[in-house]
Formats: C-alpha cells, sequence, structure tokens
C-alpha cells in the first residue's frame, strides 16, 4: 500500500485537482514503452516511500543505493572527482544557452546530484510531482508531473525516463488548473 498522495496518483492516476500547472513529457523508446514507464513508476515509488523524516540525519548515498533500484543505479554516471568536476562545469560555462541544454538534457547524473533532489535533509527539493502517466504506443511513453514553481527544474525527471529506456524525452505541452 501506498504512503504519499503521490504514490496513489502513480498505482491509480490523477486523484482531486492539480495545485499546480500540468507538464507533459514524452518518452521515445526502442519498442519498449510499458517497460520504461513501469520502470519510472518503480523508481518513484522506492524514493519516495523511503525518504526519512526532515529530522533525520543526513542518510548516505549508499544508504538511498540500497533502497534504489538496481537498474537505475547502474543507469547513472560515475560519480566525479572534484578536478573532473570542475574540468566539466569550465566546459558547461563556455557554452551558450543551447548549448547547455543540450548537454544537460544529454549528459548522464550521478546518483548522489540525481537522488538529492528527493532528500529532504538536502537543499535542493524537487518542483514537480507526478500525475499521471501512459503510453500511446509501443515506442512512446508519457509522464504529466504537476509542477510547482517556475522554472521548474524538471531534470530530475527527464533523467530518470532516459534512464528508465527513452532514447529522447520532450516536453509535449501544459495545462494550467
Amino acid at each position: 500500500m501506498t504512503r504519499t498522495v503521490e504514490g496513489v496518483r502513480i498505482f491509480r492516476g490523477p486523484q482531486g485537482n492539480p495545485e499546480g500547472v500540468l507538464r507533459r513529457f514524452v518518452g521515445k523508446t526502442e519498442g519498449h514503452s510499458q517497460a520504461s514507464l513501469d520502470r519510472c513508476k518503480e523508481l518513484l515509488i522506492a524514493v519516495t516511500h523511503w525518504i526519512p523524516p526532515r529530522d533525520a540525519l543526513p542518510v548516505s548515498v549508499e544508504d538511498w543505493k540500497a533502497h534504489t533500484p538496481d537498474w537505475f543505479v547502474r543507469a547513472c554516471a560515475p560519480e566525479m572527482s572534484m578536478a573532473r568536476a570542475e574540468e566539466e562545469l569550465r566546459a558547461w560555462r563556455a557554452l551558450d544557452e543551447a548549448g547547455k541544454r543540450r548537454y544537460q538534457a544529454e549528459q548522464p547524473w550521478t546518483f548522489a546530484n540525481w537522488i538529492a533532489w528527493f532528500d529532504y535533509s538536502s537543499d535542493p527539493q524537487r518542483s514537480w510531482r507526478w500525475w499521471n502517466g501512459g503510453t500511446n504506443d509501443d515506442s512512446e511513453f508519457w509522464i504529466e508531473v504537476e509542477v510547482f514553481e517556475d522554472p521548474a527544474g524538471v531534470g530530475t525527471l527527464t533523467w530518470m525516463m532516459r534512464a528508465a529506456g527513452a532514447w529522447s524525452v520532450i516536453e509535449g505541452g501544459s495545462h494550467d488548473r
């Protein structure tokens, strides 16, 4: 049994009216859209049901990994050394805005960077919650999220979809409440 409103939505679809803006993201796959959608659901249930209480001590990355599906942990990029991270940052700063967006869309996230957005003890907090999801056909699935901030940081969502099997993720529209 799920313990969160978001979890209920993952299993049963939308409940009530959105408090934020709805945005839809479409993932293109190589013919396995339902499996990719199911992986996204599995991952979100795992990390949203294990979030430690707000007053808990910071949780280690290894503790988070133990509560996260193996397929996702394996899909994430290796953690970077400080020197490598500084090198990546310099390269990123040299890009124009379109290049930065393309770079962010194409690069795999490290597990530590992704999970930090789900950990209440860290500064970044994700600004979206699952609203609904489905498939259009064997090669396309979609996830609709409720967004609470503008601009919303949806990189965690798009990386989740790519790690689950999408070779491309694009935003497919938004709906005001």
